[in-house]
């Protein structure tokens, strides 16, 4: 689907290809992890898991060090044996849990301002549910939820604490951040826009039937009940491209579509075609009024994830000959 007739839209999926640079490691693309230590490894994996979802998928340990190896990584002379585990934490970098036995490490957390002190943050596309039910089970946020500005207009955040006592960020920003509007030459990642490729086969009578659905929401005008329909199709994360920009969630989608079929009303969409490789999808379509439903023509590059809509990129094919000036 799209919003705008006078351009056609450029995207770049998954893979952002930043200016060059002068000095570059060679071979860096990313972080790949972020690891921390915890006083009770157990305890940890499943506060990670119960509360987020997140998987234990790799362990390593318990294995004692020797001298040399905790005076080159800073460690207490008489810390005992340590086991790590790596936990994949949705779709942002993984976590790596340390967990020493017996620890001889401080047991205090340090203050915010000490060296190396700090935090990471999970990106959530609806702040005030992930909020409301980790409050509900006992965790102790810092401050209410803030609102970012300037370059971060748009942004929501709030700190909570672990039952250890360490410090986790939450942040949002469906609809993006303030810099954005200036149309930087470099964006910054966000995981609400990473979708993984896969190999799994999506059977042709899935992918017409979820088709006909989006069909249908597109041309559905009332707009609370199309944003329950929508709840079938798209992850609620969803993320939506077009030449207007992106928009993140169900509710900013659904609004997207309202603002479309009131510039152009009574237009209609219809099914050209629609073919796939794997979990990457391209529908083809015609969008018109009733006198001309070949007006317009256009592809929806969609990722399916679960067996839903995780992100839509729009590129217009056919245009009228009037928008095109």
């Amino acid at each position: 689907m799209f919003m705008g007739m006078t351009a056609f839209l450029t995207v770049i999926i998954l893979v952002s290809v930043p200016p060059s640079a002068k000095a570059q490691a060679p071979g860096v693309v990313g972080i790949d992890h972020v690891g921390i230590n915890v006083p009770d490894l157990e305890q940890a994996i499943m506060f990670f898991h119960d509360m987020f979802g997140f998987r234990a998928v790799t362990r390593l340990g318990p294995f004692p060090m020797d001298a040399a190896w905790k005076k080159n990584f800073h460690i207490h002379d008489d810390a005992g044996e340590v086991t790590i585990v790596t936990m994949r934490a949705g779709d942002g970098p993984n976590i790596e849990l340390f967990g020493y036995k017996p620890g001889s490490g401080s047991t205090g957390q340090p203050y915010r301002d000490d060296i190396s002190a700090t935090h990471f943050s999970l990106y959530t596309s609806n702040i005030k549910a992930t909020k409301s039910y980790l409050e509900a089970k006992g965790l102790k946020f810092l401050t209410g939820i803030n609102a970012g500005g300037g370059d971060t207009e748009g942004e929501s955040w709030v700190y909570f604490e672990t039952p250890w006592g360490a410090t986790i960020e939450l942040n949002s920003y469906p609809t993006g951040k303030g810099y954005e509007k200036h149309n930087p030459a470099v964006k910054l990642w966000t995981p609400s826009s990473f979708v993984e490729l896969t190999a799994t086969a999506v059977p042709e009578a899935d992918l017409q039937t979820l088709v006909n659905k989006q069909i249908q929401v597109w041309n559905d005008t009332d707009s609370k009940g199309r944003l329950a329909k929508m709840t079938e199709i798209y992850q609620d994360n969803v993320s939506f491209f077009d030449h207007d920009g992106s928009v993140n969630g169900l509710e900013a989608l659904n609004e997207r579509i309202t603002r479309l079929q009131q510039k152009f009303t009574g237009y209609k969409f219809s099914l050209i075609k629609i073919d796939n490789s794997n979990n990457v999808v391209r529908y083809f379509w015609n969008f018109g009024p009733k006198s001309n439903p070949k007006l317009i023509a256009g592809m929806d590059l969609i990722i399916l994830e679960k067996g839903k809509m995780r992100s839509l990129h729009v590129f217009l094919d056919h245009l009228p000959a009037q928008s095109k000036k």
